[in-house]
């Protein structure tokens, strides 16, 4: 399993005498970066890839980081702005097993629940690829349409087309099909105010017939790290992380 961990956005402040990005925040002692490698590493055998800000890892000492909480793992440093997270992806590509399958995260949002309960199901129902999503309408999240079936028909970025937002989590059966959907969609120009996300990438794999499943989630058990009111919501619940 190949986890892709997207760290390299921008950031908020924590705001002392040097900014720090918001996932090396820490909450009862441990960084919220390490939270989110404790959780996915429940999926089992997993080789981690992250991708950090140049100016981040040399700063913060990121790969001495990562190589305590998750030793063995890539490490890919991006040296400039990027078009986006589907952009910042597609530089990890080398680091990437085509064959096996890969989980795409970002580092500040944060899923209380059981990563590995979730891929086995998508694995159970022959999925293509996965998505988890929690009710909202706010269109600051990502969203996807679903069937009677359960399937996901369409995605959108920063529009409502459902009442499913994407949690910021996406598993993928073979890597290559992400890397080929995001690609697709950047050849297409399919942005959104100029910038390449995740989520509608997915539209691409409906056009080519493949099968998305979608796993709902309750609000609470999802928290978006974008500011210090995130991290306190996060410190009231963090047992799946513990």
């Amino acid at each position: 399993m190949n986890i892709l961990i997207l760290a390299a956005g921008d950031y908020a402040a924590e705001q002392t005498e040097r900014r720090f990005p918001i996932w090396m925040s820490e909450v009862d002692g441990v960084l919220v970066l390490e939270r989110q490698i404790r959780a996915l590493r429940k999926v089992g055998d997993a080789r981690f890839i992250f991708a950090f800000r140049q100016a981040d890892a040399d700063a913060f000492f990121l790969a001495d980081i990562v190589e305590q909480v998750a030793p063995g793992s890539k490490v890919i440093t991006i040296r400039r702005e990027t078009g986006g997270a589907a952009c910042t992806a597609l530089l990890a590509a080398d680091a990437v097993d085509m064959d096996d399958e890969l989980i795409v995260a970002s580092a500040t949002d944060q899923i209380d629940v059981d990563i590995a309960d979730c891929i086995v199901r998508f694995r159970s129902r022959r999925a293509d690829a996965g998505v988890l999503t929690f009710p909202s309408l706010h269109p600051r999240y990502s969203y996807v349409r679903i069937d009677a079936e359960g399937w996901v028909v369409e995605s959108a970025e920063k529009r409502p087309i459902s009442r499913a937002a994407s949690a910021g989590l996406y598993w993928f059966a073979r890597s290559q099909d992400f890397f080929d959907a995001a690609s697709e969609m950047i050849l297409k120009d399919a942005h959104v105010h100029g910038r390449f996300y995740i989520c509608p990438a997915l539209n691409e794999l409906v056009l080519r017939h493949k099968r998305i499943d979608a796993i709902g989630i309750e609000q609470e058990q999802y928290h978006p790290l974008k500011s210090e009111r995130g991290l306190t919501n996060l410190a009231g619940g963090t047992e799946a992380y513990a």
